[in-house]
């Protein structure tokens, strides 16, 4: 199975993390206490561009939480990555909720000029370490974002569909939340059966709960209008299948194919879902052992597989059968609402969607 020209490499700092959240596809802070090599993961990914048809790369820091690694290896990979003779862009998912430094600013600066990320959910996050935390490190958090925006940078809020959110937290709750803080864009995050979500399944709502909220917001979206401020990138990717009939992010079924996991400790996997608990090669080999490795193989071959039902579906087109990481119950877990009231309503209803 060949590799993307166009990748996106997710390296992984440390194996673990500030914050112990029960949703967490990696371990928390019960992950190793390790961090990433920079220069060996820089030699890693030299071969890779030097060997394969590589046109851009789009690294993203991650971890765990990334920003618990030593500020120096983080600049030296940076800076490793900026000679590469292709295009390359950066993002980071961090928790923000560790005192905001002006070195880590001026690093998140220096480096981060769009594609910012950070998660939020009302019951899981905060106090997840230590109960009576909560609320300090809830007030952590949103100064930290206030200070990033002052920054001028544009934040993506993620919003975790935890069953408390979905089943207590309006869309309009969340919009305001996000407004109020000056998140530029949203995000949603559909909860996968890994790492601590294996010993927490209670968290999980059903898939018609979801459903159910999404439509939600889909129509909070419509009825805020141009009064919205922020821009919501979820909804953007479904009009996008909609109007264009191309597919993208959680649609687009070729994630395996594009993406590499660097964790902490040099494995290797593709989904960062999976890849702290399976990996398939090692950044000390040849790149070619993790680009034809049988699990590679055997989970880009899986992507590619729907179930019966989705080659009938009169969503199909705008479904294109969804993250095949997410498990059916009593129905799929596609945004099925959604998308058919996107089918039924106006192009310019849904031209307003995108971004």
């Amino acid at each position: 199975m060949a590799l993307g020209k166009h990748l996106q490499i997710y390296v992984k700092t440390t194996g673990t993390c500030n914050l112990n959240c029960s949703h967490c596809f990696t371990s928390g802070s019960q992950g190793e206490k390790i961090f990433f090599n920079p220069a060996r993961t820089l030699n890693f990914i030299y071969s890779l561009v030097s060997k394969n048809d590589t046109q851009s790369l789009r690294i993203v820091f991650h971890g765990g939480e990334p920003m618990l690694a030593p500020l120096k290896d983080l600049y030296d990979f940076y800076e490793g990555i900026e000679k590469l003779p292709i295009p390359c862009t950066y993002g980071i998912q961090t928790n923000l909720v560790y005192p905001l430094n002006e070195k880590k600013i001026n690093f998140f600066n220096h480096v981060f000029k769009t594609g910012m990320g950070t998660s939020w959910d009302p019951d899981i996050r905060f106090g997840s370490v230590v109960k009576s935390k909560k609320e300090e490190q809830l007030n952590l958090w949103k100064k930290n974002v206030k200070i990033l925006v002052s920054e001028g940078h544009h934040l993506t809020l993620t919003v975790c569909l935890s069953k408390y959110l979905v089943t207590n937290i309006s869309p309009k709750d969340v919009y305001e939340l996000a407004s109020e803080l000056g998140f530029k864009y949203l995000q949603v995050e559909r909860i996968t059966s890994d790492g601590n979500t294996v010993l927490n399944q209670d968290i999980r709502p059903s898939n018609k709960q979801v459903d159910d909220w999404i439509y939600q917001m889909y129509e909070e979206t419509l009825k805020q209008g141009d009064n919205l401020k922020v821009k919501n990138m979820f909804l953007s990717e479904l009009a996008f299948s909609t109007t264009q009939s191309l597919h993208v992010g959680n649609r687009c079924r070729n994630c395996e194919v594009n993406l590499i996991t660097i964790n902490a400790d040099g494995t290797m996997a593709g989904c960062p879902n999976s890849a702290t608990d399976s990996t398939w090669s090692d950044i000390s080999k040849n790149p070619n052992e993790f680009i034809y490795s049988p699990q590679r193989v055997s989970a880009v071959c899986k992507e590619k597989m729907r179930k019966s039902g989705c080659y009938s579906c009169d969503l199909k087109q705008i479904c294109n059968g969804d993250c095949y990481k997410l498990e059916w119950d009593e129905q799929c877990p596609a945004p099925m609402k959604t998308m058919r009231a996107l089918q039924k309503s106006t192009v310019q209803k849904q031209k307003e969607l995108l971004l």
